[in-house]
């Protein structure tokens, strides 16, 4: 069940192999087995991969349940197998934020767990999230897959940041510096505010990190929207607020839904929580 519900949600047999730690024989075995001892074809393998059949989806749904059932009576029975590490994701700008704060809340009442932090575009951690690669992650914007949940939902305070003094928000004449992820939401809420705000900056630069859309501001090559709770304690930026429209900015933190919240998570959750509850 396991190997079946690795190829499903991996939609490849080399990579189950490969995540299992087993030969790509042994995986193809496996699923051979559990085909002819439930009489039905579970998976169709074409140059596009290894695609699940309908029968496989319906099998999928018990796997799920199964293993939730035995991971809860090893958690329950054999504590020493419990999980002890954690990986969460982020994209750049919230891996910033309030991650390097939580963890270390987390890390204060769990000395002894592996604390990992994958830092990724959204729709990369949304799939990694999917598959099981990751425990939780902090993302902003819309959920579109029945297969996500979010257990924690908070608005981070957003502003514009420029290194030089701005005389008219209606008539920009500085560049607008913004991620090249065209779903950074970020980049989507400054692009709805300047159509808004009828202003039209002469110029756009793309950056691909925090780090240089920071660097670049401070260099004066233009202004940017980022949330309040990222910038540098001693810099020289000038800040300006937004109007409520665009001020705020709804950050999810997203677990797999079919997947049981094992303590550590509930652990994680419980800190961001209460540390998101008296600080924003």
């Amino acid at each position: 069940m396991r190997i079946f519900q690795t190829v499903a949600y991996e939609k490849s047999i080399s990579k189950a192999a490969l995540k299992l730690g087993y030969a790509q024989s042994n995986i193809t075995m496996r699923i051979k087995l559990l085909e002819n001892k439930l009489n039905t074809t579970l998976f169709i393998r074409n140059n596009k991969g290894t695609i699940i059949t309908s029968n496989g989806e319906k099998l999928l749904k018990y796997a799920d349940k199964i293993l939730q059932l035995i991971d809860e009576v090893n958690e329950e029975f054999l504590p020493s197998q419990i999980t002890s590490s954690i990986k969460i994701g982020a994209t750049q700008t919230i891996s910033a934020s309030i991650l390097p704060k939580i963890f270390s809340l987390f890390y204060e009442q769990n000395p002894k767990v592996s604390l990992g932090l994958k830092t990724e575009k959204q729709k990369v951690l949304l799939d990694m999230v999917i598959k099981g690669e990751l425990d939780g992650a902090f993302i902003s914007g819309d959920i579109l897959s029945s297969k996500i949940k979010k257990v924690i939902t908070f608005k981070e305070e957003l502003a514009l940041i420029s290194s030089l003094s701005i005389n008219d928000m209606n008539n920009l004449t500085s560049p607008i510096i913004i991620n090249s992820d065209t779903n950074c939401p970020y980049r989507k809420t400054l692009q709805k505010w300047l159509i808004y705000n009828t202003s039209k900056p002469t110029a756009i630069i793309e950056f691909d990190s925090l780090e240089s859309i920071l660097k670049g501001i401070s260099e004066g090559l233009g202004i940017s929207l980022l949330p309040k709770s990222i910038l540098p304690k001693n810099n020289n930026f000038f800040i300006y607020n937004l109007n409520h429209k665009f001020s705020k900015l709804e950050v999810k933190f997203i677990i797999n839904k079919n997947l049981r919240i094992n303590p550590l998570l509930k652990n994680f959750i419980n800190i961001t929580n209460s540390y998101l509850s008296s600080s924003y």
